[in-house]
């Protein structure tokens, strides 16, 4: 602290009521005195002093004129100490909290872009509380047990697959973070359907640098965020689709588990069906989920016939013309990727999972 013989300057957090204090010894006076020329009682002088009450704007304007220094001085002393002292409580919050880090996998976070790399376990625990948009660890677990989509998930996967919920929570809500960045029109599920031949033109792009801004432009025009976040480990997820509520809006996020193009593309038109037609439900694609409800099976055909015509299919199966240029010429007529044609005919046991594979688009993430 610093002085001159017109005003006092404090230079770190101090509490407003040892400044008061000394400011009071250094005129000599008296808190019965001040009282009287700030016209509050000797109790609220006593309370200020001893940092039982805040300085209000009220007292801080009287102050400025029974002291010297200025109504903003006090305010910012009073503002200061108190940021201190809410800070200093947060912190030791955190570091009672610590141990909470241990639930996510941070390293796998960090290295997929979710949150700063650190090994410190106190930033580690700040990090995540920022992440989730939380100030308190007991408050986001109760949030988690009251999730529905997470419910959701845990409902639909096998035994095999089981998932971790802080992971799945991380994903989730990167998803979330990611969609607020794209501009979205309020959702047009007219303007979602003229979209569609939009969305099979893209998918004959290779290369996500292209494809993926085209995409997401294209979706946002509709009403739909579409957003790619890397799985973390014990997600088990595929896709999800949901809805922001209250706003008329929506999210397709998925992860590229698979990493090829033809599970991309499927995955994507069949959450598209889920918005078309399934009532503003979430809904996830899981390892291990056998997909038998009546709306993922109706999803699943609808994607099918949507990216190739029945007809056409049926056709091309009778003629079992499963060569390389076969296929190749068969996506030709149909104006989609021949991995889209391949990996059907793997899931229809045409033709087994080691062949055309080169026909196929394999993507990675890259850090």
């Amino acid at each position: 602290m610093s002085t001159n013989k017109n005003m006092i300057v404090s230079d770190y957090a101090t509490a407003p009521g040892e400044t008061l204090r000394e400011v009071l010894f250094s005129l000599n006076m008296t808190q019965e005195v001040l009282a009287e020329h700030l016209g509050v009682t000797k109790k609220h002088v006593s309370n200020i002093i001893n940092d039982n009450v805040s300085i209000t704007p009220d007292v801080a304007t009287k102050l400025e004129y029974v002291l010297g220094p200025s109504a903003s001085f006090w305010l910012n002393l009073s503002s200061n100490f108190q940021n201190c002292e809410a800070e200093a409580k947060q912190e030791e919050l955190i570091e009672s909290q610590a141990n909470w880090s241990d639930k996510f996998n941070y390293n796998d976070m960090a290295n997929k872009g979710f949150v700063a790399a650190t090994s410190d376990k106190i930033k580690r625990t700040e990090n995540l509380l920022r992440f989730f948009g939380f100030s308190d660890f007991n408050l986001m677990q109760k949030s988690i047990e009251k999730d529905e989509l997470l419910a959701g998930a845990y409902r639909i996967s096998e035994p095999e697959s089981e998932i971790n919920k802080y992971a799945l929570k991380a994903w989730i809500r990167q998803g979330y973070k990611e969609a607020l960045s794209i501009d979205l029109e309020s959702f047009n599920r007219q303007r979602l359907l003229d979209c569609l031949p939009d969305f099979k033109r893209v998918a004959l792009e290779s290369d996500p640098e292209v494809f993926i801004p085209e995409l997401q432009k294209i979706a946002a025009s509709a009403g739909v965020a579409v957003v790619f976040v890397p799985e973390l480990k014990g997600c088990h997820v595929n896709s999800l689709t949901r809805w922001l509520s209250p706003f008329p809006k929506a999210i397709i996020q998925l992860s590229l588990r698979y990493k090829t193009n033809d599970v991309l593309w499927f995955t994507f038109f069949h959450e598209i069906s889920h918005i078309l037609f399934d009532h503003k439900k979430p809904f996830f694609s899981i390892a291990g989920d056998n997909q038998n409800g009546e709306e993922e099976k109706h999803a699943n055909k609808w994607s099918s016939d949507f990216l190739i015509s029945p007809s056409n299919w049926h056709k091309y199966i009778n003629d079992q013309n499963f060569s390389s240029s076969g296929i190749v010429d068969f996506a030709d007529k149909n104006q989609i990727h021949p991995g889209i044609v391949v990996g059907r005919l793997q899931r229809e046991k045409k033709i087994s999972y080691k062949e055309f594979t080169n026909l196929k688009v394999h993507y990675k993430w890259v850090s």
